[in-house]
């Protein structure tokens, strides 16, 4: 038997399918095919892999120690090649004629560029809008958005779809003057020191609201701001602290020199980032432009935080469930 260095996917299909039956007739059957050649593909992938993959004398089948860590490849091989074939066939139907895409402002300033890219197979006229949540809501639920990543729940609107995304951490911003000397902690810094606070028409000043109230802290008050850039400039300049996410430092580092980003309640505040949709359209579109928004927040924009602050990346991460509040 010649000792292929390459192997065949159609072998690794009869391997996946010996792993799933009790005897090699079953597999056989499954497949289509017959005994021998169910037989002839598992000698080939044992010469290959100079291992016995599967004891041919129990009853029913099993497979080796060998043959166990080769399924978990094997399987993950065989779902990955049917999801570049999925991916291929969609970009080649261009299957959406036009997709336009909503994007809370502290997502799509760090993530827009690079979802554009890796969504233009997929579509042959792409459009991102970004903003501030309560617009972009009112664009999806008007059918302006096709798809809209948010940090808005929208819980009532049962004829949306859902796709948790990810996890983005508040954290703390000091200037580095209130830092010496001293635990700073929220409780301090709430009574000593003035507060910059997101205006309350945007989410993220509505959600720092909350998390003040669960920390039974007054804050002072004393500027309203509806620009990251802006709040945070005036943190910089010694004007107070904040409470921010950890994507919204992620854009502009150069004025975070001077402050301290401190953690909150060790961690346990964040907000939640999802793709929504109208159900029952665009196929599985939406839940692939999900996979991508992860897969950039996990593999280019967490590194970013971590640089920042190297304690952050325990606290930021992908979700595939929101959590119960």
């Amino acid at each position: 038997m010649k000792n292929d260095k390459h192997i065949d996917f159609r072998a690794l299909r009869v391997f996946a399918a010996v792993a799933e039956s009790e005897t090699l007739t079953q597999a056989a059957e499954r497949l289509g095919i017959t005994q021998s050649a169910v037989s002839q593909a598992i000698k080939q992938l044992e010469v290959q892999t100079a291992s016995e993959l599967v004891i041919r004398r129990s009853k029913p089948l099993k497979l080796t120690v060998s043959g166990k860590i080769f399924i978990e490849y094997v399987q993950r091989t065989l779902a990955d090649a049917q999801r570049v074939l999925s991916d291929i066939q969609m970009a080649s139907k261009s299957s959406v004629p036009h997709l336009s895409v909503g994007m809370i402002d502290s997502f799509g300033e760090v993530a827009s560029r690079q979802i554009m890219q890796r969504i233009k197979p997929f579509a042959a006229k792409l459009s991102i809008r970004t903003g501030v949540s309560g617009s972009l809501t009112e664009a999806l639920l008007d059918h302006e958005l096709d798809v809209l990543i948010t940090s808005e729940p929208l819980e009532n609107h049962p004829e949306l779809r859902r796709y948790p995304i990810l996890r983005d951490p508040f954290v703390m911003i000091v200037p580095d003057a209130y830092c010496r000397d001293r635990d700073v902690t929220p409780q301090w810094l709430a009574q000593n020191v003035p507060f910059v606070h997101y205006a309350r028409q945007n989410r993220i000043g509505i959600l720092v609201d909350l998390i003040a109230s669960r920390l039974d802290i007054k804050l002072q008050t004393h500027f309203l701001l509806d620009s990251t850039q802006t709040l945070l400039r005036f943190v910089q300049a010694g004007h107070g602290w904040a409470i921010v996410t950890g994507l919204c430092l992620i854009r502009h580092p150069e004025l975070l020199l001077g402050t301290k980003i401190m953690p909150l309640a060790g961690g346990s505040n964040a907000r939640y980032l999802s793709l929504l949709c109208h159900r029952g359209e665009l196929g599985g579109l939406p839940e692939k432009v999900a996979r991508i928004c992860q897969d950039i927040y996990a593999t280019n924009l967490v590194p970013k935080l971590a640089k920042l602050a190297p304690w952050i990346d325990e606290h930021a991460y992908t979700i595939n469930e929101l959590p119960i509040i």
